[in-house]
Protein backbone atom coordinates (compact mmCIF):
# COMPACT_ATOMS: atom_id res chain seq x y z
CA UNK A 1 0.00 0.00 0.00
CA UNK A 2 2.74 2.47 0.92
CA UNK A 3 4.61 1.55 -2.23
CA UNK A 4 1.54 2.26 -4.36
CA UNK A 5 1.08 5.65 -2.74
CA UNK A 6 4.76 6.50 -3.02
CA UNK A 7 4.94 5.88 -6.79
CA UNK A 8 2.63 8.77 -7.85
CA UNK A 9 4.29 11.09 -5.31
CA UNK A 10 7.75 10.24 -6.58
CA UNK A 11 6.57 10.71 -10.15
CA UNK A 12 5.22 14.17 -9.34
CA UNK A 13 8.43 15.12 -7.54
CA UNK A 14 10.52 13.84 -10.45
CA UNK A 15 8.47 15.86 -12.92
CA UNK A 16 8.84 19.01 -10.83
CA UNK A 17 12.59 18.53 -10.46
CA UNK A 18 12.95 17.83 -14.18
CA UNK A 19 10.91 20.92 -15.07
CA UNK A 20 13.01 23.12 -12.78
CA UNK A 21 16.20 21.68 -14.24
CA UNK A 22 15.00 22.29 -17.80
CA UNK A 23 14.02 25.84 -16.87
CA UNK A 24 17.46 26.53 -15.44
CA UNK A 25 19.16 25.08 -18.51
CA UNK A 26 16.95 27.21 -20.77
CA UNK A 27 17.74 30.29 -18.68
CA UNK A 28 21.46 29.53 -18.80
CA UNK A 29 21.36 29.14 -22.60
CA UNK A 30 19.59 32.47 -23.12
CA UNK A 31 22.04 34.36 -20.89
CA UNK A 32 24.93 32.60 -22.59
CA UNK A 33 23.68 33.65 -26.05
CA UNK A 34 23.24 37.30 -25.02
CA UNK A 35 26.83 37.37 -23.78
CA UNK A 36 28.11 35.49 -26.84
CA UNK A 37 26.78 38.14 -29.22
CA UNK A 38 29.04 40.78 -27.68
CA UNK A 39 32.07 38.50 -27.53
CA UNK A 40 31.72 37.56 -31.19
CA UNK A 41 31.90 41.01 -32.76
CA UNK A 42 32.71 43.53 -30.03
CA UNK A 43 36.03 45.38 -30.09
CA UNK A 44 38.78 43.62 -28.14
CA UNK A 45 36.50 40.67 -27.39
CA UNK A 46 35.87 39.67 -30.98
CA UNK A 47 39.37 40.20 -32.35
CA UNK A 48 41.15 37.24 -33.89
CA UNK A 49 44.18 37.88 -31.64
CA UNK A 50 42.07 36.77 -28.66
CA UNK A 51 41.97 32.95 -28.66
CA UNK A 52 38.54 31.41 -29.11
CA UNK A 53 38.89 29.31 -25.95
CA UNK A 54 39.61 32.46 -23.92
CA UNK A 55 36.48 34.14 -25.27
CA UNK A 56 34.42 31.02 -24.59
CA UNK A 57 35.72 30.85 -21.04
CA UNK A 58 34.93 34.55 -20.48
CA UNK A 59 31.37 34.09 -21.77
CA UNK A 60 30.88 31.03 -19.59
CA UNK A 61 32.17 32.79 -16.46
CA UNK A 62 30.03 35.89 -17.07
CA UNK A 63 26.98 33.69 -17.57
CA UNK A 64 27.61 31.87 -14.29
CA UNK A 65 27.94 35.22 -12.49
CA UNK A 66 24.93 36.92 -14.10
CA UNK A 67 22.36 34.09 -14.20
CA UNK A 68 21.75 33.89 -10.40
CA UNK A 69 21.26 37.70 -10.16
CA UNK A 70 18.44 38.01 -12.71
CA UNK A 71 15.83 38.36 -9.96
CA UNK A 72 17.69 41.39 -8.58
CA UNK A 73 17.94 42.90 -12.07
CA UNK A 74 14.18 42.51 -12.50
CA UNK A 75 13.58 44.41 -9.24
CA UNK A 76 15.88 47.25 -10.30
CA UNK A 77 14.19 47.40 -13.71
CA UNK A 78 10.77 47.66 -12.07
CA UNK A 79 11.96 50.59 -9.97
CA UNK A 80 13.29 52.31 -13.10
CA UNK A 81 9.94 51.94 -14.83
CA UNK A 82 8.09 53.44 -11.85
CA UNK A 83 8.12 56.99 -13.19
CA UNK A 84 6.01 58.61 -10.45
CA UNK A 85 7.79 56.57 -7.74
CA UNK A 86 4.57 55.56 -6.01
CA UNK A 87 5.54 51.92 -5.71
CA UNK A 88 3.00 50.75 -8.30
CA UNK A 89 3.31 49.96 -11.98
CA UNK A 90 0.44 50.72 -14.34
CA UNK A 91 0.13 49.78 -17.99
CA UNK A 92 1.05 53.30 -19.14
CA UNK A 93 4.46 53.00 -17.44
CA UNK A 94 5.29 49.66 -19.03
CA UNK A 95 7.16 49.66 -22.39
CA UNK A 96 5.38 47.97 -25.26
CA UNK A 97 7.73 44.99 -25.34
CA UNK A 98 6.97 44.21 -21.66
CA UNK A 99 3.17 44.50 -21.81
CA UNK A 100 2.69 40.73 -22.44
CA UNK A 101 4.74 39.97 -19.31
CA UNK A 102 2.74 42.59 -17.37
CA UNK A 103 -0.59 41.08 -18.47
CA UNK A 104 0.64 37.57 -17.69
CA UNK A 105 1.61 38.58 -14.15
CA UNK A 106 -1.81 40.19 -13.63
CA UNK A 107 -3.50 37.00 -14.82
CA UNK A 108 -1.36 34.85 -12.51
CA UNK A 109 -2.34 37.06 -9.55
CA UNK A 110 -6.03 36.92 -10.51
CA UNK A 111 -6.37 40.65 -11.17
CA UNK A 112 -8.15 42.53 -13.94
CA UNK A 113 -6.19 43.56 -17.00
CA UNK A 114 -6.29 47.28 -16.13
CA UNK A 115 -5.03 46.82 -12.59
CA UNK A 116 -1.67 47.85 -11.19
CA UNK A 117 1.24 45.84 -9.90
CA UNK A 118 3.56 46.62 -7.05
CA UNK A 119 7.17 47.03 -8.07
CA UNK A 120 8.12 43.95 -6.07
CA UNK A 121 5.39 41.98 -7.87
CA UNK A 122 6.89 42.64 -11.28
CA UNK A 123 9.18 39.71 -10.78
CA UNK A 124 11.33 37.76 -13.15
CA UNK A 125 9.55 34.85 -14.80
CA UNK A 126 10.58 32.58 -17.62
CA UNK A 127 8.49 29.87 -19.21
CA UNK A 128 9.73 27.04 -21.31
CA UNK A 129 9.02 27.47 -25.03
CA UNK A 130 6.20 25.29 -26.34
CA UNK A 131 8.08 24.34 -29.51
CA UNK A 132 11.64 24.14 -30.75
CA UNK A 133 10.96 27.00 -33.18
CA UNK A 134 9.99 29.32 -30.32
CA UNK A 135 13.20 28.40 -28.53
CA UNK A 136 15.26 29.09 -31.64
CA UNK A 137 13.63 32.52 -32.09
CA UNK A 138 14.26 33.44 -28.43
CA UNK A 139 17.90 32.30 -28.65
CA UNK A 140 18.40 34.29 -31.87
CA UNK A 141 16.91 37.40 -30.26
CA UNK A 142 19.21 37.16 -27.25
CA UNK A 143 22.24 36.68 -29.47
CA UNK A 144 21.24 39.63 -31.66
CA UNK A 145 21.01 41.98 -28.67
CA UNK A 146 24.63 41.46 -27.65
CA UNK A 147 25.71 41.45 -31.29
CA UNK A 148 24.15 44.86 -32.02
CA UNK A 149 25.69 46.40 -28.90
CA UNK A 150 29.21 45.32 -29.89
CA UNK A 151 28.61 46.06 -33.55
CA UNK A 152 27.79 49.69 -32.76
CA UNK A 153 31.24 50.31 -31.28
CA UNK A 154 32.90 48.30 -34.05
CA UNK A 155 31.30 50.54 -36.69
CA UNK A 156 32.91 53.58 -35.08
CA UNK A 157 36.35 51.98 -35.05
CA UNK A 158 35.90 50.89 -38.67
CA UNK A 159 35.96 54.58 -39.59
CA UNK A 160 39.60 54.64 -38.50
CA UNK A 161 40.37 51.82 -40.92
CA UNK A 162 38.78 53.85 -43.71
CA UNK A 163 41.01 56.81 -42.83
CA UNK A 164 44.04 54.52 -42.94
CA UNK A 165 43.02 53.22 -46.38
CA UNK A 166 42.80 56.77 -47.72
CA UNK A 167 46.12 57.67 -46.14
CA UNK A 168 47.92 54.68 -47.66
CA UNK A 169 46.47 55.38 -51.09
CA UNK A 170 47.55 59.01 -51.02
CA UNK A 171 51.05 58.39 -49.68
CA UNK A 172 51.79 55.33 -51.82
CA UNK A 173 52.13 52.92 -48.91
CA UNK A 174 49.41 50.78 -50.45
CA UNK A 175 51.70 50.09 -53.41
CA UNK A 176 53.97 48.01 -51.18
CA UNK A 177 51.77 44.98 -51.62
CA UNK A 178 51.80 45.48 -55.41
CA UNK A 179 55.55 45.93 -55.83
CA UNK A 180 56.41 43.09 -53.43
CA UNK A 181 53.56 40.58 -53.02
CA UNK A 182 55.81 38.47 -50.83
CA UNK A 183 55.22 40.89 -47.96
CA UNK A 184 51.79 39.33 -47.48
CA UNK A 185 50.07 42.70 -46.88
CA UNK A 186 46.34 42.00 -46.93
CA UNK A 187 45.06 45.13 -45.20
CA UNK A 188 46.05 48.76 -44.90
CA UNK A 189 49.01 49.19 -42.56
CA UNK A 190 47.93 52.63 -41.43
CA UNK A 191 44.34 51.47 -41.15
CA UNK A 192 45.40 48.61 -38.91
CA UNK A 193 47.51 51.01 -36.84
CA UNK A 194 44.62 53.45 -36.38
CA UNK A 195 42.22 50.63 -35.56
CA UNK A 196 44.58 49.31 -32.88
CA UNK A 197 45.01 52.87 -31.62
CA UNK A 198 41.23 53.25 -31.35
CA UNK A 199 41.01 49.90 -29.56
CA UNK A 200 43.67 51.06 -27.11
CA UNK A 201 41.74 54.26 -26.49
CA UNK A 202 38.62 52.23 -25.79
CA UNK A 203 40.56 50.26 -23.17
CA UNK A 204 42.13 53.32 -21.53
CA UNK A 205 40.95 54.74 -18.21
CA UNK A 206 39.11 57.81 -19.57
CA UNK A 207 36.86 55.54 -21.64
CA UNK A 208 36.85 52.05 -20.11
CA UNK A 209 34.88 50.93 -23.15
CA UNK A 210 35.25 47.23 -22.39
CA UNK A 211 33.72 47.72 -18.94
CA UNK A 212 31.02 49.97 -20.38
CA UNK A 213 30.01 47.37 -22.97
CA UNK A 214 29.88 44.51 -20.49
CA UNK A 215 28.14 46.72 -17.93
CA UNK A 216 25.58 47.91 -20.48
CA UNK A 217 24.87 44.33 -21.52
CA UNK A 218 24.37 43.31 -17.87
CA UNK A 219 22.16 46.38 -17.27
CA UNK A 220 20.00 45.31 -20.22
CA UNK A 221 18.63 42.52 -18.02
CA UNK A 222 16.92 45.21 -15.92
CA UNK A 223 14.77 46.73 -18.66
CA UNK A 224 14.81 43.86 -21.15
CA UNK A 225 14.32 40.61 -19.21
CA UNK A 226 15.73 37.40 -20.51
CA UNK A 227 13.54 35.92 -23.24
CA UNK A 228 12.11 39.31 -24.27
CA UNK A 229 14.96 40.45 -26.51
CA UNK A 230 13.44 41.73 -29.78
CA UNK A 231 10.76 39.08 -29.81
CA UNK A 232 7.53 39.55 -27.93
CA UNK A 233 6.19 36.21 -26.83
CA UNK A 234 2.40 36.18 -27.26
CA UNK A 235 1.87 32.45 -27.03
CA UNK A 236 -0.91 32.79 -24.44
CA UNK A 237 -2.91 35.46 -26.27
CA UNK A 238 -2.38 35.14 -30.00
CA UNK A 239 -0.24 32.05 -30.42
CA UNK A 240 2.09 33.95 -32.77
CA UNK A 241 5.38 35.80 -32.60
CA UNK A 242 5.63 39.47 -33.54
CA UNK A 243 8.83 41.40 -34.13
CA UNK A 244 8.62 44.97 -32.84
CA UNK A 245 12.12 46.24 -32.27
CA UNK A 246 13.67 45.83 -35.69
CA UNK A 247 12.71 49.24 -37.18
CA UNK A 248 14.31 51.36 -34.38
CA UNK A 249 17.35 49.08 -34.30
CA UNK A 250 17.83 49.38 -38.06
CA UNK A 251 17.41 53.14 -37.80
CA UNK A 252 20.07 53.22 -35.09
CA UNK A 253 22.48 51.13 -37.16
CA UNK A 254 21.98 53.53 -40.08
CA UNK A 255 22.79 56.43 -37.78
CA UNK A 256 25.93 54.69 -36.55
CA UNK A 257 27.09 54.12 -40.12
CA UNK A 258 26.48 57.80 -40.83
CA UNK A 259 28.47 58.84 -37.76
CA UNK A 260 31.25 56.47 -38.80
CA UNK A 261 31.54 58.03 -42.25
CA UNK A 262 31.33 61.51 -40.71
CA UNK A 263 34.23 60.70 -38.37
CA UNK A 264 36.25 59.29 -41.28
CA UNK A 265 35.66 62.43 -43.34
CA UNK A 266 36.55 64.74 -40.45
CA UNK A 267 39.86 62.96 -39.93
CA UNK A 268 40.65 62.47 -43.62
CA UNK A 269 39.95 66.05 -44.73
CA UNK A 270 43.28 67.46 -43.39
CA UNK A 271 45.17 64.57 -45.00
CA UNK A 272 43.46 65.07 -48.35
CA UNK A 273 44.01 68.82 -48.15
CA UNK A 274 47.73 68.34 -47.46
CA UNK A 275 47.99 65.87 -50.35
CA UNK A 276 46.25 68.30 -52.68
CA UNK A 277 48.61 71.13 -51.73
CA UNK A 278 51.67 68.92 -52.21
CA UNK A 279 50.36 67.73 -55.58
CA UNK A 280 49.77 71.31 -56.74
CA UNK A 281 53.23 72.34 -55.54
CA UNK A 282 54.88 69.37 -57.28
CA UNK A 283 52.98 70.15 -60.46
CA UNK A 284 54.12 73.77 -60.40
CA UNK A 285 57.70 72.70 -59.60
CA UNK A 286 57.70 70.21 -62.45
CA UNK A 287 56.44 72.86 -64.85
CA UNK A 288 58.97 75.50 -63.82
CA UNK A 289 61.97 73.18 -63.26
CA UNK A 290 61.59 70.29 -65.73
CA UNK A 291 65.04 68.89 -64.79
CA UNK A 292 63.60 67.56 -61.48
CA UNK A 293 62.21 64.06 -61.54
CA UNK A 294 58.83 64.71 -59.93
CA UNK A 295 57.99 61.01 -59.66
CA UNK A 296 61.08 60.36 -57.53
CA UNK A 297 60.90 63.54 -55.46
CA UNK A 298 57.14 63.71 -55.08
CA UNK A 299 56.58 60.41 -53.27
CA UNK A 300 58.81 61.08 -50.21
CA UNK A 301 57.61 64.68 -49.94
CA UNK A 302 53.96 63.62 -50.08
CA UNK A 303 54.53 60.84 -47.54
CA UNK A 304 56.45 63.17 -45.19
CA UNK A 305 53.77 65.88 -45.38
CA UNK A 306 50.97 63.39 -44.71
CA UNK A 307 52.84 61.87 -41.78
CA UNK A 308 53.17 65.31 -40.21
CA UNK A 309 49.46 66.04 -40.70
CA UNK A 310 48.52 62.58 -39.38
CA UNK A 311 50.61 63.13 -36.27
CA UNK A 312 48.93 66.49 -35.68
CA UNK A 313 45.45 65.00 -36.05
CA UNK A 314 46.01 62.05 -33.70
CA UNK A 315 45.15 64.09 -30.62
CA UNK A 316 41.86 65.25 -32.12
CA UNK A 317 41.15 61.71 -33.28
CA UNK A 318 41.72 60.39 -29.76
CA UNK A 319 39.34 62.98 -28.35
CA UNK A 320 36.60 61.97 -30.80
CA UNK A 321 36.91 58.28 -29.95
CA UNK A 322 36.96 58.89 -26.18
CA UNK A 323 33.91 61.16 -26.45
CA UNK A 324 31.76 59.07 -28.78
CA UNK A 325 32.29 55.52 -27.54
CA UNK A 326 30.32 55.99 -24.25
CA UNK A 327 27.65 57.93 -26.16
CA UNK A 328 27.25 55.15 -28.72
CA UNK A 329 27.02 52.46 -26.03
CA UNK A 330 24.39 54.40 -24.08
CA UNK A 331 22.31 55.30 -27.15
CA UNK A 332 22.42 51.76 -28.53
CA UNK A 333 21.31 50.32 -25.20
CA UNK A 334 18.49 52.89 -24.99
CA UNK A 335 17.24 51.90 -28.43
CA UNK A 336 17.41 48.20 -27.62
CA UNK A 337 15.60 48.48 -24.28
CA UNK A 338 13.42 51.51 -25.13
CA UNK A 339 14.37 53.10 -21.83
CA UNK A 340 16.57 56.14 -21.27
Amino acid sequence: MLRELASPAMRIISELVLQDAMGFVYLFILVLMRMSGLMLVGPMFGQSVVPANVRALLVFVLTIVVAPTLFQHAAVGAQRMDVNEDGFLVRAEIPDHLTPRFDRLLADLGRARGSALRTNEFSFSLRLPPTLMHMFVAVAGEFALGFVLGFGVLILLSALQLVGELFDQQTGIALGGVFNPGLGIQTSLTGQFLFLLGTTLVLCVPTNGHLLMVGALIDSFQSLPIGDAYIRENWEYQGTLSVESLPPVIERVNKLVYLSFLLAVQVAVPLLAATSLVTIAMGYLGYTVPQINILVVGFPIRAFANLIVLGLTLSGLAGMVVERVPEIIHDTLSVLTRLA
